[in-house]
């Protein structure tokens, strides 16, 4: 099962494999779908159709992450690449799997330094950076991390001021 979560998760991966070292995700929650965008600084080839299961400039046995996002959101996406620049646009149903943000954004800060993370919703947007979590001694790397995580994370959904 690939849920939203597990979606945004596939879209970090491609961006990590295609060799981003910077990595925004912005995702908004409402009326009954989640819109999602990734924007990295990747620099590998793009094939002529990155979302054909298979396709990859990465080897054999890869191009897998792109065709499961376009089958699990119905095609509603789009990858574009600019100077420096490559964009990942989906949108798919709000299976709920985004209302527990802490199990959602736990895999991702694992994965890029330099990773910043929004989320819109209803009750207002969130914003998560690797340099914040840092800053707070909140990186999920270790247990005493990822208790900090939870704590940051719960904290941002209670709207408390982090500023």
């Amino acid at each position: 099962m690939h849920d939203t979560a597990a979606l945004i998760l596939e879209a970090v991966m491609n961006s990590i494999e295609a060799g981003a070292s910077s990595i925004s995700v912005r995702i908004a929650v409402e009326n009954g779908s989640v819109s999602v965008i990734t924007e990295d600084d990747g620099n590998a080839p793009m094939s002529s159709d990155p979302f054909r299961e298979g396709s990859s400039t990465k080897g054999e046995g890869r191009g897998r992450g792109l065709s499961i996002i376009k089958e699990k959101t119905d095609g509603r996406c789009r990858l574009t690449r600019g100077e420096n620049k490559t964009v990942l646009c989906f949108t798919a149903e709000d299976d709920g799997s985004m209302d527990d943000l802490f199990s959602a954004l736990l895999p991702l800060f694992n994965l890029n330094k330099a990773m910043t993370v929004s989320i819109k919703r209803s009750s207002g947007e969130i914003v998560v950076s690797h340099a914040e979590l840092e800053k707070r001694g909140a990186v999920p790397v270790s247990a005493q991390g990822i208790k900090a995580f939870r704590t940051f994370v719960n904290g941002l959904e209670k709207g408390e001021n982090y500023g």
